[in-house]
C-alpha cells in the first residue's frame, strides 16, 4: 500500500494536470470571445507576429474599458479603431457598429475541447499508475 505522502504528491499531480486542461480549454474558447461581455470602443487592434507569421499571429484587442485582449483572428479582423463593440457574456452575437457578426470556438478551441477528455483521462490513469506502483 502506498505511503499517504506519496498519495498526496499523485493526488497534487493529477489535480494540477487537470487544472492545467481546464484552463486550456478556458483559454481557448476565451480567445473567441463567446464567454466574454464586450461594451466600448475600440482604442487598438494590434497584431503580434509569431514564429509563422499569418498563421500563428496574436491579435491583441484593446476596448476603452479594459485591458488588452487577446482574441482569435477571426474576431479581432471584425474590429478597427474607433469602433463601437458590444456583447452580452455567452452571446454569439458581437455586434460592431450596429451589425451583428456571428462569433464561436475557433478550430483551435474545438479541437482541444475534443481532445480534453482523453486528456484528463490519461491524467488519471498516470495518477492511479502512480499510486499502485512500488
Amino acid at each position: 500500500m502506498p505511503s499517504p505522502d506519496r498519495r498526496l504528491s499523485v493526488l497534487a499531480l493529477v489535480l494540477t494536470g487537470v487544472l492545467l486542461v481546464v484552463l486550456g480549454a478556458w483559454t481557448l474558447v476565451a480567445r473567441s470571445a463567446l464567454p466574454l461581455a464586450l461594451d466600448g470602443t475600440v482604442t487598438s487592434v494590434e497584431v503580434r507576429h509569431e514564429k509563422h507569421p499569418g498563421v500563428d499571429d496574436v491579435w491583441m484587442v484593446t476596448l476603452d474599458d479594459a485591458a488588452p485582449r487577446h482574441l482569435d483572428r477571426d474576431v479581432a479582423r471584425l474590429l478597427a479603431r474607433g469602433a463601437v463593440v458590444e456583447k452580452a457574456a455567452w452571446s454569439s452575437t458581437l455586434t460592431v457598429n450596429g451589425t451583428g457578426h456571428d462569433v464561436g470556438p475557433s478550430r483551435d478551441a474545438w479541437v482541444f475541447l475534443c481532445l480534453s477528455p482523453a486528456l484528463l483521462l490519461a491524467v488519471a490513469g498516470l495518477g492511479a499508475v502512480a499510486v499502485r506502483r512500488r
